[in-house]
């Protein structure tokens, strides 16, 4: 009985966290308009990324091998942070393991959380462009960022349903809501201290704001019963 109502209580915060997905998709959406140089349009190249990793994951293949050694890559940097070591990786198409002397909560979920593909394309524009003027290729990066980060959602939502790690246990759609969200928040902040024109506070403000606006109307619509003069 109990774990059936935690269940419950878990797809209940699922169904209620469900609408953040839209305003932080907007705000972060929003903002990489202010990265943009001349007419060139950023965000319409972002959508060209997702749209791309779509097709290829749809009609040509699903990047198992990247996913994966993204996967352990993250393992391994959380170990470190964690004041631990890391050895022994091994990753193939059909998953992948590293030998660890710690293992704690931020260990065995970051690599759901952290978009490191998207992460390391910010980073190699960042440290690029110390050395030469690269601003006319923003589009590109722009382009492997929006990319990299539907191949990271999507494959995520593949392996939980595969793995069913802790994380899944409080609820699969809690965990696919709050993954969807704290990666786009933590992208954001990343892109904010790399590219021009970002502002992550910005983006929080615009966040905080549509979803009280969201939150708004879908309280108005359950709750209040317009009555017919």
């Amino acid at each position: 009985m109990v774990r059936l109502f935690k269940k419950l209580l878990n797809l209940v915060l699922g169904i209620i966290l469900l609408p953040l997905v839209v305003p932080v998709s907007k705000s972060f959406y929003n903002q990489l308009t202010g990265i943009g140089i001349g007419d060139l349009d950023n965000p319409r190249y972002f959508l060209w990324g997702i749209a791309a990793y779509l097709l290829v994951h749809l009609f040509f293949f699903k990047p198992n091998f990247f996913y994966n050694l993204g996967h352990e890559v993250v393992h391994v940097i959380s170990t470190w942070l964690s004041l631990g070591k890391a050895r022994k990786i091994k990753v193939s198409g059909q998953g992948g393991s590293v030998q660890t002397t710690k293992s704690n909560f931020f260990i065995n979920l970051s690599p759901y959380f952290v978009p490191i593909y998207p992460i390391l394309i910010s980073i190699a524009y960042f440290t690029i462009s110390r050395y030469q003027n690269i601003s006319a290729y923003v589009p590109y990066f722009i382009f492997g960022i929006g990319f990299t980060l539907a191949m990271h959602i999507i494959m995520t939502v593949d392996v939980l349903k595969i793995k069913q790690p802790d994380l899944v246990k409080t609820g699969y759609l809690f965990s696919l809501v709050s993954i969807y969200v704290l990666n786009v928040i933590l992208l954001g902040l990343v892109i904010n201290l790399i590219f021009t024109g970002f502002s992550f506070i910005g983006m929080l403000s615009e966040f905080w704001i549509q979803s009280k606006e969201l939150y708004s109307i879908i309280y108005r619509q359950l709750f209040f019963v317009r009555v017919g003069v």
